[in-house]
């Protein structure tokens, strides 16, 4: 099928440069690693049901979400190994998640009573990983720089309701030295934790796509990796590819005389004659404010400059440039058209946050089509709905 006529905009996934990102990721962290891909937001918002199967396909043992409806749309699948939550759960979203066979972040020692009760109701034991705050995140983990917290830590991991797989952080900088620094004291913390337990079998963990591909001493003995599957990530050189474009088309052009104002409270004047045309979306599809005369998109091939207060459901660009713009033009919000691409990196300057911000929420909000092929060169292509993924 194709999308629908009526479509406004839609997102289009390159399962091809998911599969290459995989590939190309764990060719860097060899064997001695275990690859955690991570789909939380419904895949980052390219769409778990669209991901989870290149996974499997490629024979990925571990995958990480963070809702119940992320592993419910992974085992529906037929994803058949093992499910690590990246953040801590409630009492009844834990126990829910009892049928998927989630392995559950302990955000302290507080909740990991929350996960032990839980735990008990059942007559079962929980997996889980507990989180330590060596990076100094200071969002869930546990302090362990004195000898409170570290008995605070080995009271946790000898809780006979849990049966601890790991110990993990999360670093709050994409900074090397500042990865470096949290990984050596991760490495102290953890050590201090389990020393005296009977811990062969629980992994280590605290790097995701930075510090896996930026700091190898981060990579202890498993690497959650998020956004490099889908490209967001300069890393190895640029080895890794981006699968999300971003699609809409021109509605409208119209021309305009030099001083006439544009735009929701006047918000840019024309500094010269200028032809703007309409695209049929706005902050309800995820184009945050934010982007408002600073975003660009491709039309043509060429860049485009938004140039009045994104509004509801459309905003403007400049294609005075462009002669040849016209309605129902091709326009590129995000991803590649000719030789240009508009990127993370791009992305991220107008909008002044990280990219995923956004296309975390494009992918959700929009529809989804599936590109066979690189580059979007579209050879095949399949409607996804929106959010059906969870």
């Amino acid at each position: 099928m194709t999308i629908p006529a009526a479509a406004v905009g839609w997102v289009e996934i390159d399962e091809s440069a998911i599969v290459h990102n995989i590939r190309t990721i764990r060719a860097e962290l060899g064997e001695e690693v275990e690859f955690c891909a991570v789909v939380k937001a419904d895949a980052y918002g390219h769409g778990t049901d669209i991901v989870a199967p290149l996974l499997i396909e490629e024979g990925i043992g571990v995958i990480g979400v963070a809702s119940n409806d992320d592993a419910a749309s992974v085992r529906s699948a037929g994803f058949t190994g093992r499910l690590l939550r990246v953040r801590p759960a409630g009492r009844d979203e834990v126990d829910d998640g009892i049928r998927f066979g989630i392995e559950e972040w302990i955000g302290g020692a507080e909740h990991a009573r929350v996960v032990g009760t839980a735990a008990a109701a059942r007559d079962i034991r929980i997996r889980a990983h507990l989180s330590l705050n060596s990076t100094g995140l200071s969002r869930d983990g546990l302090d362990v720089s004195d000898l409170r917290g570290q008995r605070s830590a080995r009271d946790v991991l000898t809780d006979p309701r849990l049966e601890f797989a790991g110990v993990c952080t999360h670093f709050p900088c994409e900074d090397v030295a500042d990865v470096v620094e949290g990984s050596r004291r991760f490495e102290e913390q953890s050590r201090a934790v389990l020393q005296g337990l009977d811990a062969g079998s629980i992994r280590r963990h605290c790097a995701t796509t930075f510090a896996a591909l930026h700091a190898p001493r981060s990579r202890f003995d498993l690497v959650r990796i998020g956004a490099g599957l889908y490209g967001d990530s300069p890393a190895l050189g640029g080895a890794l590819r981006p699968a999300m474009r971003v699609v809409s088309r021109i509605a409208a052009i119209n021309s305009y005389p030099r001083g006439s104002t544009v735009g929701y409270d006047r918000w840019h004047r024309l500094d010269a004659d200028a032809r703007l045309a309409l695209i049929p979306l706005g902050y309800a599809d995820g184009f945050h404010r934010s982007l408002s005369g600073t975003g660009e998109v491709l039309v043509r091939g060429q860049r485009a400059r938004i140039v009045d207060r994104i509004a509801m459901n459309s905003f403007l660009v400049d294609v005075s440039h462009i002669a040849e713009a016209a309605p129902a033009d091709e326009v590129v919000l995000f991803g590649s058209q000719g030789g240009q691409v508009i990127s993370s990196t791009d992305v991220e300057g107008a909008h002044g946050s990280i990219a995923a911000d956004l296309y975390v929420a494009w992918g959700r909000l929009l529809p989804r089509r599936v590109a066979v092929g690189a580059g979007g060169a579209v050879a095949s292509l399949a409607v996804v709905a929106s959010g059906d993924a969870g």
